[in-house]
């Protein structure tokens, strides 16, 4: 285990498709990097091109580039087992930055950071590759979530979902044909002490006053706000539009009441 984690990390699965594609399986793979995530450290022959920056952002970016020549011996790869065109290759991050003063990465103009469900925590950019299903270059404004992966899989895979607890997320295959198709499904989060819900052009943001119990008994305070003008989330409108504040915390509710029949009924 020495060396570049991105690189070990591929090694790994780069054998997965090999064995898979060699005995003529269908596979799938969840291929969960490290990089950039603190601690960051980089090699010598990738910070060698930042030496501009300060050692700390030296390592920083340097493990960036590590991370994408791994990502590219993997397109490389699928492309030699002849495995690229029938492979939906999906990217993102899992949440926002550390976006702290001693800490690499910022997400500004938005508010918030990692460990928050303001859009600065939650709001990441998301990457899909799949020749021929999807137009290279296309970009989209549809939002979707990691809980949209297994609906799309099982659509991609025409296979039947095993089981009777709700599916929270999409199929994005009809936004992969036409990029303007628009999401008829909420997103919803739920971490710590905080609530976030994505509905159309609105999010419900809600904290709670103490613990997580106090979450669980909805003792909140709620924050509305209107995305498609105020990405920055500067403008709270819970108190102006008052029905469609208790519309968004209903529906939050509702999925919340979901996940809890989901949980309780086990896999």
């Amino acid at each position: 285990l020495r060396g570049d984690d991105s690189r070990i990390i591929m090694d790994a699965a780069l054998e997965f498709l090999r064995h898979s594609t060699d005995a003529e399986r269908p596979f799938f793979a969840v291929i969960w990097f490290h990089a950039p995530h603190l601690p960051v450290v980089a090699s010598s022959a990738d910070r060698k091109q930042y030496q501009m920056h300060d050692k700390y952002t030296q390592h920083y970016l340097g493990s960036i580039t590590a991370l994408d020549r791994q990502v590219g011996r993997l397109r490389s790869e699928l492309a030699r087992l002849g495995a690229a065109d029938n492979t939906l290759l999906m990217f993102c991050s899992d949440n926002g930055p550390e976006g702290k003063d001693n800490a690499p990465g910022i997400a500004k103009p938005l508010r918030g950071r990692k460990r928050s469900l303001y859009e600065g925590g939650i709001r990441v950019p998301g990457l899909a590759v799949w020749p021929g299903r999807i137009k290279p270059g296309s970009e989209t404004s549809t939002p979707a979530c990691t809980h949209d992966y297994l609906p799309t899989i099982l659509a991609a895979a025409d296979a039947d979902y095993p089981d009777a607890r709700p599916l929270d997320g999409i199929d994005l295959s009809p936004v992969f044909a036409n990029p303007a198709v628009k999401r008829r499904r909420g997103i919803g989060f739920q971490s710590g002490n905080q609530i976030a819900w994505i509905e159309d052009r609105y999010k419900l943001y809600g904290i709670s006053p103490g613990s997580k119990k106090d979450l669980q008994n909805q003792k909140l305070r709620y924050e509305l706000y209107d995305l498609t003008v105020d990405p920055r989330e500067a403008t709270d409108l819970a108190s102006r539009e008052a029905a469609l504040l208790q519309d968004k915390i209903s529906r939050f509710q509702a999925w919340q009441d979901s996940c809890r029949r989901s949980l309780e009924k086990g896999p």
